[in-house]
């Protein structure tokens, strides 16, 4: 017998409600009849009608622990469920994109909340608990794993202490005019973005499994190996005016090689594909903006700069004046390229080996997951925003207002699938967090002897409600 007004199971003994207290069996009947209400259709086989429709996105179980026994319904996320898609143009452009991400709707995002955290004083202690997570021993067990959009902090104070660097080195550069003060003033221009961008995905990896020392390898080994590949894969004449195919593909591979050895249970998580893909963005673009330094100073004495200052000075010039000289065109292509690295190398690779790890999952890497077609449309993307990117659509426009055009949206559409992804990561974590105490709920249950939980969508309707 169930009650009319709540749908709780109960006795046929039983006159009231044990739930919600109402009156049942006859007195139940003649009070209903009394007050007859229109019943509201079952939103789900097996339900009661009236009975209040699921949350979105969830599934009714319904739990029994004996045959015979109580019973009670919950709620379960749905596997596989997607948002419904909006209206209008800008809608239509995002579901085409997510699709093509095998990616969901942004649910809960807000870049205000993301970094509602970054200023918030924290002690030395607190940092340092903060950075000391990843290895084996540190790493938080999973059902402690926080779900929700993480706070990211780190980042910033990496980039505000590099920055602050950078200033001061910079300034005293100038002002000391000392030779050995300026390779630091590169070292600095180059690495404190990428660095700080790299950290900010570090601290969007929600199960905390990449120690710091891992990121580094990862970062410098990674970023190495790609730059090799791409060099030796411009050598080849027809790859030369296709950079988004040469260095995403040499990016891939370098994520790919030096996570290859890693055990899979080690680092299953589509997160940490987003951070190893980051962090060999990075070290990407940490190289190639050192390399565009150089050809900065080559463009310099090329175009008669040098013999400029020698013909201004002809009793002689000191290596000062000189270096003086060069460091103005280079510290402005080192400072632009630095600027604009978030929407680059580390954003594009990131979403390769976010894809990549999706498909791989815990299990060890093979070549047949670069066949699967979740991650080649996937992969497509930051091949073509990279192709955008260095196209005469953006970097390479003669027109100003278009080439900022072509940037920016590179960059939107860029982060915005990373988002997604990360979103897809965190559900990912939390999937597991429940597939964990399902296991750990069942083998209580059968060493009690006790019943099992049964999808409600199985459920047939009870006779007479």
């Amino acid at each position: 017998m169930f009650c009319p007004h709540c749908g709780t199971a109960c006795l046929p003994e039983n006159k009231f409600c044990k739930s919600c207290g109402a009156a049942i069996g006859a007195a139940g009947n003649a009070q209903a009849a009394a007050a007859p209400q229109p019943a509201a259709p079952a939103p789900y086989p097996g339900a009661y009608p009236g009975a209040p429709a699921p949350p979105p996105g969830m599934v009714p179980v319904l739990y029994q622990a004996y045959p015979g026994g109580p019973q009670q319904v919950y709620y379960m996320p749905a596997q596989g469920g997607r948002a419904q898609a909006g209206g209008g143009i800008l809608a239509g452009i995002q579901d085409k994109i997510r699709a093509l991400a095998s990616s969901d709707k942004l649910e809960g995002f807000s870049l205000k909340d993301l970094f509602k955290e970054t200023l918030t004083k924290r002690g030395g202690d607190a940092i340092e608990d903060y950075l000391s997570v990843g290895s084996p021993r540190t790493t938080p067990p999973l059902e402690l794993v926080d779900t929700n959009w993480p706070k990211p902090w780190m980042f910033f104070r990496v980039l505000a202490a590099l920055a602050i660097a950078y200033g001061a080195y910079y300034a005293l550069f100038l002002y000391s005019l000392n030779e050995k003060v300026l390779i630091g003033t590169i070292v600095l221009a180059t690495f404190a973005v990428p660095v700080a961008t790299m950290t900010l995905i570090w601290e969007m990896n929600a199960p905390r499994n990449v120690s710091i020392a891992k990121l580094i390898e990862v970062f410098v080994v990674g970023g190495g190996i790609s730059i090799v590949l791409a060099t030796l894969w411009y050598l080849i004449p027809i790859f030369g005016n296709l950079p988004g195919i040469v260095e995403e593909t040499s990016k891939l591979v370098a994520v790919i090689l030096v996570t290859y050895s890693v055990r899979g249970s080690r680092y299953p998580y589509q997160l940490n594909g987003i951070l190893f893909g980051a962090a060999v963005g990075a070290g990407f673009a940490c190289s190639e903006t050192l390399g565009y330094g150089v050809d900065s100073v080559l463009q310099f004495v090329q175009g008669g700069g040098l013999q400029q200052i020698l013909a201004a000075n002809p009793q002689g010039v000191s290596l000062a004046v000189v270096l003086e000289a060069i460091l103005k065109p280079l510290v402005s292509e080192l400072n632009m390229r630095a600027l604009l690295s978030p929407f680059g190398h580390p954003m594009f690779t990131a979403i390769s080996a976010g894809a990549f790890y999706r498909v791989k999952g815990d299990r060890p890497i093979s070549a047949s997951m670069l066949l699967d077609g979740r991650f080649l449309r996937a992969f497509l993307i930051p091949v073509v925003l990279h192709q955008i990117w260095d196209s005469g659509l953006a970097a390479g426009s003669s027109n100003v207002l278009i080439q900022w055009v072509g940037e920016g949206a590179v960059a939107v559409i860029g982060w915005y699938v990373v988002f997604t992804m990360i979103q897809q990561g965190l559900h990912q974590v939390r999937d597991m967090q429940k597939a964990q105490l399902q296991h750990t709920l069942n083998h209580v249950e059968a060493t009690l002897g006790l019943g099992a939980r049964i999808p409600v969508m199985q459920q047939q309707a009870p006779a007479g409600v």
